[in-house]
């Protein structure tokens, strides 16, 4: 017989079927199908067993004609299969039941289409039928299992998993799902006779000694738990590890003095094994013997042959030891990092401990922790969790130097996060190096991937097409700002940079009116993406609507020196208020605010303003 093993994790891997279109469905779900490429069994004629079926079967009563049809269906039903045509396949299965509703391959086969519909109930009783029908079919007994397994099912599963091991004695993978659902249902003495069964087939090992250890302390058995760790170091009497356990086991009990005699047998085979120390460590901790622990802990955090983690481990301990201690605790345990930096500068999981002490208890210290993540970072390149620390951190300090500088390092091991090009950029515009910001904001653009966030390829676009237009490069620079808004329609910054520079050309200016609004819908507070808008309505000759926007920006009863003050309002703004109250009609306010835009200055200022001024008239440029 051929059975195909079709996981429950797998056959999960489903969507929700129309009730009117399946086969629009089985289409879907064919990839699934195509890995279980057998059938439930190799031929309809053939039983699991010799023996009668455990329960009435309409099959007895079928005429010789009817199991020909049954089985040439059944084979061509997993023909089909096999060819990807689930269509046709799930209504030849279904046929196949037509002719007999007791075929056991068929309701299997049937019942994995129904739970790939995710019609679990009637799944189920196809599976269960199909069980009953073929009692000793280990293929159908497995999926009963899984199902129930994944449900939580499980004393149901348990039932199922019992049959699989009876069917298959030899299988040590059902043997190890029996221990977990055994002691998942607090049965510890079926635990240890599954376990026993295991051992028979696998021999003596250390993972099963320990569980049974663990099942018979459960009981209560402690002699019978000591002698399987006995039996264990019989089994292997050069693995130290096994003995040492024993005595693990026994100070854990408190049997202190059984616990020295097995660590001194220990001890005289190996005085240098270091799970011994490790364990001497937990004794004299226990025992309250403060200088022998002293020195057992040192010997070890300073010793070469020391494992790194284990180092880290004792530190961890030590750390947590002395915070919860007076108030010099903080003090002891920086001179023992300063003594363990100038033993071992280049351990990687110290300074990452280092990091995390001063992120727990010395949060004020940025300075230390930033120069501990820039050493983590020069000994592992690849750390991203140091990179994306200093990235922030030189950031937010606003140290453009070192943040260019990390960004560089940053962009070389880590060319597909864009972060790093990102803040590359922002580093070298701030130290007026717009040629290489450019070129960081366009490497990044380069090498996003279809996993880059949308927002972030979106900044990039949009701070190239204001570099490019900085430069004059125009067209570039509009281009830049289509791509950003195609990855990200209401990024903000764009929406009003695009539209305020179209208005400056006198272009597009609907197309302009229309990004402005949004923006200023997203942001209505904002006072840049304000006059943006009032200036577009005033370029499009729309006067009165411009002076309600710009009203919000340079309100005309604010006193002088508050307009001046307010970082919001650049000089430009002040002169766009004077030619939009010029233009209503308002030559007394106009004057007022491009004398304020004179008084306040900006690159930005018209080279008309001082003749608007003189002239008391708005002139265009």
């Amino acid at each position: 017989m051929c059975i195909v093993n079709c996981p429950l994790s797998i056959i999960k891997l489903c969507v929700v079927r129309s009730e009117l279109k399946i086969e629009h469905w089985l289409l879907a779900v064919g990839c699934w199908l195509l890995v279980a490429c057998g059938s439930s069994r190799s031929s309809v004629a053939e039983s699991s067993t010799a023996a009668e079926p455990a329960v009435a079967s309409a099959r007895d009563k079928l005429s010789e004609s009817d199991r020909r049809r049954l089985e040439y269906f059944y084979l061509e039903a997993a023909k089909q299969k096999l060819l990807g045509n689930h269509v046709e396949a799930y209504d030849l299965y279904q046929h196949c039941l037509d002719i007999c509703p007791d075929a056991s391959e068929a309701l299997y086969d049937m019942g994995v289409y129904r739970l790939m519909l995710r019609e679990d109930s009637l799944a189920l009783r196809l599976f269960t039928r199909a069980a009953e029908l073929d009692p000793k079919n280990t293929q159908y007994k497995q999926t009963l299992a899984s199902y129930h397994l994944e449900r939580d099912h499980n004393e149901e599963a348990l039932r199922h998993l019992e049959d699989l091991a009876q069917l298959q004695p030899r299988r040590t993978d059902v043997l190890s799902q029996l221990v977990h659902l055994y002691s998942t249902l607090n049965r510890p003495a079926d635990a240890i006779r599954a376990l026993d069964r295991i051992e028979v087939l696998e021999g003596k090992l250390a993972s099963v000694s320990y569980q049974k250890y663990a099942f018979y302390m459960k009981l209560n058995q402690e002699k019978k738990a000591f002698a399987e760790l006995e039996s264990l170091c019989k089994e292997y009497p050069h693995e130290l590890s096994y003995r040492l356990a024993i005595g693990n086991q026994l100070l854990n009990a408190d049997r202190i003095d059984e616990a020295r005699k097995v660590f001194e047998q220990v001890r005289k085979r190996d005085p240098d094994y270091l799970g011994l120390k490790l364990s001497m460590l937990e004794l004299y901790r226990k025992t309250d013997e403060d200088s022998l622990f002293t020195a057992m802990r040192d010997s070890l955090l300073f010793a070469e042959s020391t494992d790194g983690q284990v180092r880290t481990s004792l530190l961890r301990d030590y750390i947590s030891d002395e915070m919860r201690g007076d108030s010099l605790g903080g003090k002891r345990v920086e001179a023992m990092f300063a003594q363990m930096d100038e033993r071992f500068p280049k351990d990687l999981d110290l300074l990452q401990l280092r990091a995390a002490y001063l992120a727990t208890y010395d949060r004020s210290n940025d300075s230390a922790f930033v120069a501990v993540m820039d050493r983590v970072f020069n000994l592992e390149p690849e750390n991203t969790q140091a990179l994306f620390y200093l990235i922030q951190y030189y950031g937010q300090h606003q140290d453009f130097e070192h943040l260019e500088d990390i960004c560089r390092r940053g962009v070389l091991t880590h060319p597909d996060e864009l972060v790093c090009h990102y803040y590359l950029g922002i580093a070298c515009y701030q130290q007026d190096k717009h040629a290489e910001a450019l070129q960081a904001f366009q490497e990044g653009i380069i090498h996003k991937t279809a996993d880059s966030k949308p927002a972030m390829v979106a900044d990039l676009y949009a701070i190239s097409g204001d570099l490019l237009h900085e430069m004059k490069r125009e067209r570039e620079a509009y281009a830049a700002y289509d791509s950003c808004l195609t990855y990200q329609a209401d990024n903000v910054g764009c929406l009003n940079n695009y539209a305020y520079f179209l208005s400056l050309r006198n272009d597009q200016l609907d197309k302009a009116e229309e990004m402005s609004y949004r923006a200023i819908r997203l942001e209505p507070d904002n006072k840049t993406y304000l006059d943006t808008y009032a200036w577009i309505l005033f370029m499009k000759e729309r006067y009165a609507e411009a002076q309600i926007y710009i009203d919000r920006v340079c309100p005309p009863d604010s006193a002088d020196s508050v307009l001046l003050a307010d970082k919001e309002v650049a000089g430009v703004v002040l002169e766009h208020a004077g030619d939009i109250a010029a233009l209503n009609g308002n030559m007394e306010q106009a004057l007022r605010f491009w004398m304020l835009a004179q008084q306040s200055g900006g690159k930005d200022l018209t080279a008309v303003l001082p003749r608007k001024i003189k002239l008391k008239k708005y002139i265009k440029q």
